[in-house]
C-alpha cells in the first residue's frame, strides 16, 4: 500500500488557507495547460497494456482444435454465471465444448475464468470495443470467441491512426504498419 507523507500545518497556514489556495494553483495549472484530444473513433485508436481485460478469445492449437477440454470450471466459476458450457466427446475421444457462449452483457472481466482453466484455453484479450444495439449481439459463441481479436503483440499504450468502419457496426480498423505515440508523454507532470 502506498503511504503518503503528510504534512503538519501550522495555525498561520490554517488562517490563510493554504491547502485551498495551493490546490486553486494546481487546478488553474490544468485550466489554461494545452489541452490533450483524442479523435476517437474518427482518428486514432488506443491499443491498451497487456495487463488489459477486454473481450474473451479462444486459443487453438497446430491443428486448429480449441485448447478447451469442456471442464466447466470457467462457468462454475464464473461469479456472474455468463459463461455456458455444452462439452461432448469427438470421434478421436477427445472431451471438447459443443457449445461455448459468454454473455458480455453479463460479464464482469474479472479475469477468474482464465485464472481456472487447467488447458489454458479461455484468454481476455484487448478488444475494447463491445458496444452494440442489442442485447443478442452481445452472447458470444464459440466460432467468435475463435476468431476474435488476441493481444498486440508490440506498440501496447500507444495512440495509432484509425478509421471508423465504413459497416455501420461502430468499430474502428487501426493502419497496418503505422507507429503511434505514448498518450502519457503528452501529460504535463507536476516536479
Amino acid at each position: 500500500m502506498a503511504r503518503t507523507r503528510q504534512q503538519k500545518q501550522s495555525w498561520i497556514g490554517w488562517l490563510l488557507f493554504s491547502d485551498l489556495w495551493r490546490a486553486l494553483r494546481l487546478t488553474l495549472r490544468y485550466m489554461f495547460s494545452r489541452i490533450i484530444t483524442h479523435r476517437y473513433p474518427d482518428h486514432e485508436k488506443w491499443l491498451p497494456y497487456h495487463r488489459h481485460r477486454g473481450h474473451h478469445f479462444m486459443k487453438t492449437n497446430d491443428e486448429g482444435d480449441v485448447n478447451c477440454v469442456g471442464c466447466e470450471l470457467c462457468a462454475k466459476i464464473c461469479p456472474c454465471d455468463c459463461i455456458t458450457v455444452v462439452p461432448y466427446e469427438d470421434e478421436k475421444g477427445n472431451r471438447r465444448p459443443k457449445v461455448f457462449d459468454i454473455d458480455l452483457a453479463r460479464c464482469l472481466y474479472c479475469g477468474l475464468c482464465e485464472d481456472a482453466c487447467p488447458a489454458d484455453a479461455i484468454k481476455l484479450g484487448q478488444e475494447y470495443e463491445v458496444a452494440t444495439t442489442s442485447a443478442e449481439a452481445l452472447v458470444v459463441h464459440l466460432e467468435d470467441l475463435i476468431a476474435a481479436p488476441r493481444k498486440a503483440e508490440e506498440g501496447a499504450g500507444t495512440v495509432i491512426p484509425a478509421s471508423l468502419a465504413k459497416d455501420g457496426s461502430g468499430k474502428t480498423i487501426a493502419q497496418a504498419n503505422v507507429k503511434g505515440y505514448d498518450w502519457w508523454q503528452l501529460l504535463k507532470r507536476q516536479k
